[in-house]
């Protein structure tokens, strides 16, 4: 007897694109807030909407009144929502890299973060276009993320000791750590590093220490140790692109956030980052940063592989192999950061 084929658990699809879904609904739901970009769920506390009454409750909870409320048993670390909890742990403390690009040496915690991965960086798509200027994004977020940026110039969330405001509850997060805090919780076991963040410890080691370059770009021999640095690498170089246009000048950039640091630096002004050792100020956390390591702490991490010489600063490094060892340079090496 031939057994009849069970249903498909996915088998409402989208009109529009390839997804599919477990009921009517949630497809509804997705051409909604997906391909008609509405947002019906306005927050009564702000300029913000949203697609779905749940997205608004988070929003609400998370912006507005701080909540915290899925605490990681192994750190100090919370969550406004479970999910970000259990990937947190994933992450963070499981090490789980399950999900493996089967076109490079990539792995992720998740596989939506796989799937988008492999659209944006492998298969080139930019579904996701903005209404506002000619920018096109591989994922929804990133877009949302540009218009509240570069467009409303939102800045929802303000440090309550300083002046520097950010679009994100996790940038505002880091700075209080890395900037007011001090927290370098993070050591490298190979040289006097250390880093505010666990990620950042990560890509120290690996590109630094164990010199991986696991991404390599498909159209030129560089050869890179972060993926971000292949996208910005690809965006740059290759492709050209300039999506990210200053309103107050002609400068336009590739990356939303080298926008954000031009308007704060360039237009604004803004010197939010003081060094706690001297009288200087910078208008980016990265170049206090970079100050402190190369000024007062006589850092010089980054080492030439054909002398002795040490620099504190990657491009230091850069500049010293192609000029006093153009024949040994390696096409890919010069051009990681």
């Amino acid at each position: 007897m031939v057994k009849e084929a069970k249903p498909s658990k996915r088998a409402h699809a989208c009109p529009r694109c390839d997804g599919t879904f477990a009921s009517p609904s949630a497809r509804d739901l997705h051409v909604r807030t997906v391909h008609e970009k509405r947002r019906d769920h306005a927050c009564p506390r702000c300029a913000a909407a949203f697609g779905t009454a749940g997205t608004l409750i988070t929003h609400v909870r998370t912006v507005h009144e701080k909540r915290r409320d899925h605490a990681c048993s192994q750190c100090a670390a919370a969550f406004s929502k479970v999910s970000e909890l259990t990937k947190h742990v994933r992450t963070v403390h499981e090490k789980r890299r399950d999900h493996a690009c089967p076109h490079c040496a990539a792995a992720f915690c998740e596989s939506s973060d796989l799937t988008k991965h492999v659209r944006t960086v492998h298969e080139k798509r930019r579904d996701h276009a903005c209404p506002h200027c000619t920018a096109a994004f591989g994922d929804a977020g990133h877009l949302r993320r540009h218009i509240r940026t570069v467009h409303e110039m939102r800045r929802d969330h303000v440090c309550p000791q300083c002046a520097a405001a950010f679009n994100q509850a996790s940038d505002l997060t880091t700075h209080v750590k890395r900037v007011h805090e001090k927290r370098r919780d993070h050591a490298c076991p190979h040289c006097a590093a250390a880093f505010c963040q666990k990620g950042d410890l990560t890509a120290h080691v690996r590109t630094v220490h164990e010199k991986r370059r696991d991404y390599a770009c498909p159209h030129c021999a560089a050869v890179f140790g972060l993926v971000s640095n292949l996208t910005k690498h690809v965006r740059a170089v290759h492709e050209k692109r300039k999506d990210h246009a200053c309103p107050l000048c002609a400068t336009a950039f590739g990356e939303a956030s080298s926008l954000t640091k031009h308007v704060r630096a360039v237009h604004e002004k803004r010197r939010d980052y003081a060094c706690p050792h001297c009288a200087s100020a910078f208008g980016q956390a990265g170049d206090l940063t970079r100050h402190v390591r190369v000024v007062h702490e006589k850092r010089r991490d980054h080492v030439c592989p054909h002398c002795a010489a040490a620099f504190g600063e990657a491009g230091s490094l850069t500049r010293h192999v192609r000029l006093q060892h153009p024949s040994l340079q390696h096409p890919g090496n010069a051009q990681d950061r």
